[in-house]
This record gives structure tokens, C-alpha cells and sequence, in this order.
């Protein structure tokens, strides 16, 4: 009796289970998902392929969290509770009501990071993705949390010019201890590594970044570390403090002042632009009052090269507006298809994506936008060669449902299925063996590619490939490569991870996680890289499952 009891209770208990796994949870689509129990992990998978705090698809009001047999609910709404109770005991109440639960369960889990046994990783991670993923924001709201945390104050002034690439980042660090601690007094290891990145910035990067809105330059100099000619010699502390200029201790300011003073971009203007190496904001905003004088300006600082390549590619359509020469528009194409140039601009792979669609949308001359878009093109295939080669034979399932229209940014026209798609170019153009590339949404559907396809045009292949539908039905993939007998080295899965099934919503479907292990019987040595591209901090397969990769990426 007893044992016919006990089977009968396991029976009961596997109902109640999605994908009947004690350890499987409930992801904000209601599909069947994992905790990442690894705090180092886990925040790789939220912060490689998303930005911090900006709006997702699936917000805390559009969550789908479904109804066990039992009628319970699943374990997302006790979840979401969690993160919020961790994040209170961390911010100031003001932060907490005004960031997600995403974003604080980012900062619950570098907090978990320093409360650890290494609470150096939390760095480690910070500076990976400041300098490999190229993320803003994301790695300067680490080192901010690191400050106030006794584990990882002695390692903040060694990493904070690591994380600190630019100067506006300082400023972004003292924004970020308000608002997150609620004063203004910094930590004695965040003081003096800020003061550290100020003192190797130089008069020209302080004056780039210099504004009246808080925190001024002045704002910043009142609250980081400072002695005898540190951060700044005496000079231009006096200058950034109290708007003393000097042509000696000063120059660049003493030029830009000059600058100010001209009426026209005449001989004189245009040498102190030279001499005050003035921004092209700068001098447009003063000088490019029209269509003529805007060429001008343009067509000035493009051939002295004063125009950065970043700043070069997103102001193709406004150099299109401005109706520059043709030899001047033979200057920017050499550019952004110099190898050089496009290989140390480490630009996201993305960026390259956008500029392109809004190039294609722009008004003026047909002919110099096609040059454009061909540079832009040939451009986004010399990136790939910051990827390593890939060897033996891969394939590549990129997420295409409704969720990954989301935009990656609230400003941004760039979508999270766009840069998944581009990712996936990249990936396939890699692949030295044999390569599989499919968009999946209800369903998978394979495009088919050559070695002469471009990233760009197997990105548009994958964005209007037929997936019968805008499901997440991510379960199709492995089942999909069972049906054609495909047993690569490798499977990369680009998608948000809200992975469902349409057909039986959340638990009672089919689930990616079981149709895996059924693709692994009939290879076991497979690996599965799974690519986040929004970082709602859960996973399709468990972490421990073996030969599982689980990370987040926006960049190659």
C-alpha cells in the first residue's frame, strides 16, 4: 500500500511540474524556463545583450504567468516579489519605484556576486562588458554598487579606469550614486578611481563632455578625490571650477573661446577649429545655419578628418541632406570600408544594421546612397573578422516572434530581432563548415546561404523568412533538425529566452528544454549556445545540463 501511495504521489507531483523537472519555473511568456542559480552567469546572460533599465516586451504588467493543474500559480509572481524585497534593502525607495524588476534583479544579482567568494568576478564581468561587449551604462552601475559594498571596495580604484572608458562616464557614476543611494558623498575607493580616469583625460575630452546641467564638471571636482595638480593641474582645475581661462594653462579653451567670437567659417575659423579640436556639434551648431553652409562645414571636417568613424556613420543622412561633393563622398566611403577603421571602431554589430536601413529611407542623391549603403555593407563583413573562426558544423536558429520587435533602447529604432539577425550573419559568415541559418516563430524556416551571401543580406533574408506566425516556439528547433537527420557540432540560439509552446500555452505544450535532450540522444557531444538578447535573467535548458554556453550578446 505504501509504495502504490508513493507512486501515485510522484505521479501527482510530475503533473504539477512543467517539462516534469522539480527544478523548471515559469518565464514571463509562460513558457517553461530555469533559474541560473550562478550569480556570475546570470549576469552575463542579462547585461551582454541588453541595456540597463530600458523597456522590454515583457514588462511587470504583461507578464503571463500560468496555472499549475493544481490551480496554483507558478513561480514567477513569487519571483518577481523576491527581486523587488532584495533590490529595497540595496536602493533608496525612489530607485526602487522607478526601475523594473529586470533592472533590479541586475543589481540583486552583482549584489549576490560581492556577498560571494569572489566578489572580484563582479570586476571582472564589469570590464568585459565594457571593453569585449562595448555596453554603456550597465558596466558603471556595477563599479557604483561595487563602492558601497565592503567586499568590493578594494578593488574599485584598480578597475574604475577599466569601466570608465569615457569622460561623461564619470559624470554617469556620480548621476548613479544618487540615484541610487540618495546623497552625494562618495566612497574613498570611488573618489579617487574616478579622480584617476579625470587625471588621464586631458583639457580636450573634459571640454567634449562639458555641459551646465548637473553634474558640471565643477559638480564632479567638488566630490572625487583631489590634491595639488591632481585630478587636474591648477590651471585647468580653475577653469573647470570657476571658468578662469588661460592661453597657456588653457589653450584648447582659450581657442574655443576665439572660436566663439567668429562670424563666418572663414580662414581664421577654421584654423582655430584645427587648434581647439572642436567638436563637429560645435562648430555645425555655430557655423551650419543652411543647406550650403552645412556642406561646407561638412565637407571642412570630413577632409581634415575631424569626424570620428561612429560619428561618421550616423550622420550619413545628414551628409546626404547637406548634398556634400562627390570627392568629399569618396572620402567617407574609404572610410567606413577602411579594414583599419572598421576593425578599431568597435562598433555593434547592429549599429552597421541601422545606419543601413536609415540610409536606404533618407532623402537625396540615389547615387551617393547607394555608395553609402555599399560602403555600410562592406563595412559590417570586415567586422566580422573580430570573430574567431568557427570551426566544424553549426547551426544557427535566431528568434523571430513578436517579443523581438521590442526595441533595444527606448530612443533606438534598432529592434532586439534586427540585432539578432545581424548576430546570426555574423555567426554563419564564421562557420567554416557546413552551416545551417533559419528564422523560427511559430516555425522554423531555413534560409539558404553561399559563401558570397553578406551578413546584410542574410539579415534581411532571416527578417522576412516565413515562420507561420509570430510565436516563440523555440521547441521546433531541435525538433526540426531531428526530422532532417542534421547532427552539427554546434546548435546558437539567439532569442529573448521567452520560449513557449502556441500550441498549448506554458506548461501543458511542448517545451525546448525536453525536445534538447531528445536532439542529444542522437548527438551527445552537441554543445548549445544559447545568446540573450534581452535578459530577463532565465534560461530555455538548465545551466548544468552539460555542454551548455549561456550568455548575453549584442556584439560579436
Amino acid at each position: 500500500m505504501g509504495t502504490a501511495l508513493r507512486k501515485a504521489r510522484k505521479v501527482t507531483r510530475e503533473q504539477r511540474l512543467p517539462s516534469k523537472d522539480v527544478e523548471a519555473t515559469v518565464n514571463r511568456a509562460g513558457g517553461v524556463s530555469f533559474d541560473i542559480k550562478d550569480p556570475a552567469t546570470k549576469l552575463i546572460t542579462m547585461t551582454g545583450g541588453s541595456f540597463f533599465a530600458e523597456p522590454r516586451f515583457y514588462s511587470d504588467e504583461t507578464c503571463v504567468p500560468a496555472r499549475l493543474p493544481d490551480g496554483t500559480f507558478d513561480k514567477l509572481d513569487q519571483r518577481l516579489q523576491t527581486i523587488r524585497k532584495g533590490a529595497s534593502e540595496i536602493l533608496t525607495v525612489n530607485a526602487c519605484e522607478e526601475l523594473d524588476t529586470v533592472a533590479q534583479d541586475i543589481i540583486n544579482t552583482a549584489w549576490a556576486i560581492l556577498s560571494g567568494k569572489n566578489p572580484k568576478d563582479l570586476f571582472v564581468i564589469a570590464h568585459w562588458l565594457r571593453q569585449e561587449m562595448n555596453i554603456r551604462l550597465t558596466p558603471q552601475v556595477l563599479l557604483v554598487l561595487a563602492s558601497r559594498h565592503p567586499a568590493g571596495q578594494p578593488f574599485v580604484r584598480e578597475y574604475a579606469p577599466k569601466i570608465v572608458s569615457r569622460p561623461d562616464e564619470v559624470k554617469t557614476c556620480i548621476l548613479l550614486h544618487r540615484f541610487f543611494f540618495g546623497h552625494k558623498v562618495l566612497k574613498n575607493c570611488l573618489s579617487a578611481g574616478l579622480a584617476d580616469v579625470i587625471s588621464k583625460v586631458g583639457e580636450r575630452g573634459l571640454l567634449k563632455y562639458e555641459g551646465s546641467q548637473y553634474p558640471s564638471w565643477k559638480d564632479v571636482l567638488m566630490v572625487v578625490k583631489r590634491h595639488k595638480d591632481f585630478p587636474l593641474p591648477k590651471a585647468q582645475d580653475e577653469y573647470f571650477r570657476y571658468g578662469r581661462i588661460s592661453e597657456e594653462g588653457t589653450p584648447i579653451a582659450y581657442k574655443r573661446k576665439l572660436l566663439t567670437e567668429c562670424d563666418s567659417f572663414g580662414v581664421k575659423a577654421k584654423k582655430l577649429v584645427k587648434e581647439s579640436l572642436a567638436n563637429w556639434e560645435v562648430v555645425l551648431s555655430q557655423f551650419g545655419h543652411d543647406k550650403d553652409s552645412k556642406s561646407a562645414v561638412w565637407e571642412y571636417l570630413i577632409r581634415e578628418g575631424l569626424v570620428g568613424y561612429m560619428a561618421l556613420m550616423r550622420n550619413l543622412c545628414n551628409l546626404l541632406k547637406a548634398d556634400i561633393s562627390d570627392d568629399v563622398v569618396k572620402l567617407v566611403v574609404e572610410k567606413l570600408s577602411n579594414r583599419n577603421e572598421v576593425l578599431k571602431s568597435r562598433q555593434l554589430p547592429f549599429r552597421f544594421a541601422s545606419a543601413y536601413a536609415m540610409v536606404s529611407q533618407a532623402e537625396g542623391n540615389s547615387q551617393k546612397t547607394r555608395k553609402f549603403l555599399d560602403a555600410i555593407e562592406d563595412a559590417l563583413d570586415i567586422s566580422c573578422d573580430n570573430v574567431m573562426e568557427i570551426p566544424g558544423s553549426t547551426a544557427i536558429f535566431v528568434d523571430n516572434s513578436g517579443s523581438m520587435d521590442n526595441f533595444v533602447s527606448e530612443k533606438s529604432k534598432v529592434s532586439c530581432k534586427m540585432a539578432g539577425n545581424v548576430l546570426a550573419g555574423m555567426f554563419a559568415k564564421r562557420s567554416k563548415g557546413d552551416v545551417w541559418v533559419c528564422a523560427f516563430g511559430n516555425d522554423v524556416a531555413e534560409v539558404r546561404i553561399t559563401k558570397r551571401s553578406t551578413v546584410m543580406s542574410i539579415s534581411k533574408n532571416l527578417s522576412t523568412a516565413d515562420t507561420k506566425g509570430w510565436s516563440t516556439n523555440a521547441y521546433r528547433c531541435p525538433q526540426w533538425l531531428i526530422e532532417k537527420g542534421i547532427k552539427p557540432d554546434r546548435v546558437v540560439l539567439i532569442s529573448d529566452m521567452q520560449c513557449w509552446d502556441s500550441r498549448g500555452w506554458g506548461c501543458d505544450g511542448k517545451q525546448f528544454c525536453d525536445e534538447w535532450k531528445r536532439f542529444k540522444q542522437t548527438r551527445k557531444d552537441s554543445w548549445l549556445h544559447s545568446v540573450n538578447v534581452q535578459g530577463y535573467g532565465d534560461a530555455v535548458v538548465k545551466e548544468n545540463s552539460g555542454n551548455v554556453i549561456l550568455v548575453g550578446a549584442f556584439s560579436e
